[in-house]
């Protein structure tokens, strides 16, 4: 069963909301950002938000975002108008461009219970990745393994203790490194079939130069790239770092060498 699909199976909606947004144009310009899990998504999405011109990319396509923002601020009744109403709600109204973002089994699920992709056919699509797969998956395995996922939201005693406590496990990695391959090769093998050429950028790029990645986006969706400022506070997130993060890199790194 396809679980988005059951949601718009009987949407809870707020009618007079739907009403009101499909008074709302669309905008024009529209954008995915399609991610692999610690790639960096969310400290790009927050530095879009703040230069207030490429409008509020947020995660939209998972079950659990649906099934949370379908009954209070983007009803739809098919998946397609949802999406069209989360682009409304989520877009930069003068610059008249909206996005959001999405990992591979999430845009998959939602593609498979769109039924008919053709809205998707608007849409520039960025490519967020990270070059050091194996750093990427000690982060994953780490955040998964005691829900710390960002530094900007507080943790239990109970998370920041599991956290401290945790220890090297390859193949606990190893599962998380095949998770994240699985997905780029999804997200690939997308782009392929649908003769998709996107922006692609990596989680190294971010950490170098956000400002240059910032300025191609915008102009990639239509946003004057020289209007592009960057605020004072690029993003609220603290990269979570600890000296056991390259050590289990670099482990990690050894060991898979050592079983292929």
């Amino acid at each position: 069963m396809n679980a988005i699909a059951d949601i718009f199976a009987h949407p809870d909606l707020n009618e007079s909301l739907l009403q009101e947004l499909e008074k709302v144009p669309e905008p024009r310009n529209r954008y995915l950002i399609a991610i692999t899990p610690r790639s960096g998504s969310t400290y790009l999405c927050d530095a879009i938000k703040n230069t207030k011109r490429m409008g509020r990319p947020q995660e939209l396509l998972s079950a659990n975002a649906i099934a949370n923002r379908i009954t209070k601020n983007m009803p739809g009744r098919t998946p397609e108008e949802y999406l069209r109403n989360g682009l409304r709600v989520t877009k930069s109204t003068q610059h008249d461009v909206s996005g959001l973002k999405a990992s591979w089994f999430q845009f998959e699920l939602f593609l498979q219970a769109l039924g008919d992709p053709g809205y998707l056919q608007g849409f520039k699509y960025i490519y967020l990745t990270r070059h050091d797969l194996a750093a990427q998956a000690v982060s994953l395995y780490k955040a998964t393994s005691s829900d710390i996922f960002h530094s900007h939201i507080q943790h239990t005693d109970e998370a920041l203790a599991k956290l401290e406590a945790l220890e090297y496990d390859y193949e606990a990695i190893k599962y998380w490194y095949d998770h994240i391959v699985v997905q780029e090769e999804g997200w690939r093998r997308y782009f392929s079939e649908q003769g998709i050429s996107p922006y692609c950028i990596s989680y190294e790029e971010l950490e170098a130069d956000i400002g240059s990645v910032l300025k191609a986006i915008a102009e990639i969706v239509s946003v004057d790239p020289q209007s592009i400022r960057l605020p004072e506070q690029v993003s609220e997130l603290k990269k979570l770092r600890d000296g056991r993060s390259s050590q289990w890199t670099q482990r990690f790194q050894t060991e898979l060498a050592l079983h292929v």
